[in-house]
């Protein structure tokens, strides 16, 4: 690679099954350091990307590049420097406990036991699992599972970490511990992150750039801030004691699409600004009309808003 920063280059990427195209031309790079979300609706191409990098999958064409190696021609030596959790927690062990899956997962990644008594000890107590840790992971529930996958992943410390929707069938308590574990992850050693997820808050609290895929192709490839930059919108809604007047609508019509609604002498007003700085102008429009603002409210587009309106565009 060019660049020393550039960890993984995808050029050119696309993969087919049968007559089903699942990946068709796909590129993207992803740096040290860097959380890179992967967005999707199903069948968008989000899990065969992932696994066409971990060479767990042969693409039909195209080029990968993991720390300047060839996938899948280099598939082992890349694989020493990646951790994946792919599919949920099916690839730990039921019937052994975190301790005993991480030391069988240490190994078969060439790590002694000696050596790994340190790392493991210290992952069963950073995800809150050391006093179950010879208990079997059978009888764990669904997020003490996902939390003994991501610990196998990263039992050998590597470079990079493929994750495959890791908060699917979390409560909101473990998803946060998940989050704030993963950013430790990033900010004090310097792992690169490549995220699928259909959890979007998840998404725009922990990543830096969102790659947005549709039927396998990529339609948006920029950071969060000039995605949320390019896609702002301000919704608000007030309540007014009367309705608008005719030109009053037709002038609000003008600074985006509005309703109102009435209901027992209420009536709310709903406007989605084209602009976010025309809310003063929406403000003129009813203060010249005579119109009594008796509640006000605004919410601006999240991440969810702007993948909605991503995938719903025609191709």
């Amino acid at each position: 690679m060019n660049d020393p920063g550039v960890l993984i280059k995808v050029e050119n990427l696309r993969k087919t099954y049968g007559k089903t195209v699942a990946v068709d031309g796909l590129s993207f790079q992803a740096r040290k350091g860097e959380i890179l979300g992967i967005l999707g609706p199903n069948g968008s191409g989000k899990t065969t990307t992932l696994k066409s990098i971990l060479g767990l999958v042969y693409h039909d064409s195209g080029e990968i590049l993991v720390n300047g190696l060839s996938v899948p021609r280099d598939r082992k030596r890349v694989l020493e420097s990646a951790g994946a959790v792919l599919e949920g927690a099916r690839n730990i062990y039921w019937y052994l406990s975190p301790r005993e899956n991480l030391l069988y997962f240490a190994g078969i990644r060439g790590v002694s036991a000696r050596r790994a008594a340190p790392m493991i000890e210290s992952l069963l107590r950073q995800l809150e699992l050391w006093d179950v840790r010879n208990k079997e992971v059978r009888q764990f529930s669904s997020g003490m599972k996902q939390k003994v996958a991501m610990a196998c992943a990263f039992v050998h410390d590597p470079e990079i970490l493929f994750l495959d929707e890791p908060t699917m069938g979390l409560d909101v308590e473990i998803a946060l511990s998940m989050r704030g574990w993963i950013r430790t992850l990033v900010r004090e050693h310097g792992k690169t992150i490549l995220v699928t997820s259909h959890d979007m808050d998840f998404i725009e609290s922990l990543c830096d750039r969102v790659l947005i895929i549709r039927a396998g192709r990529i339609i948006s490839d920029e950071t969060l801030q000039s995605l949320k930059a390019r896609f702002s919108q301000k919704t608000v809604e007030i309540v007014l004691e009367a309705p608008l007047t005719k030109a009053q609508s037709d002038a609000a019509e003008a600074l985006g699409p509005c309703q109102t609604v009435g209901d027992e002498g209420v009536f709310r007003l709903r406007i989605r600004l084209h602009q976010p700085r025309r809310i003063l102008d929406l403000m003129d429009i009813l203060r010249d009309g005579g119109s009594v603002v008796r509640d006000f409210s605004t919410s601006e587009n999240d991440l969810e808003d702007i993948f909605l309106q991503m995938i719903r565009k025609e191709p």
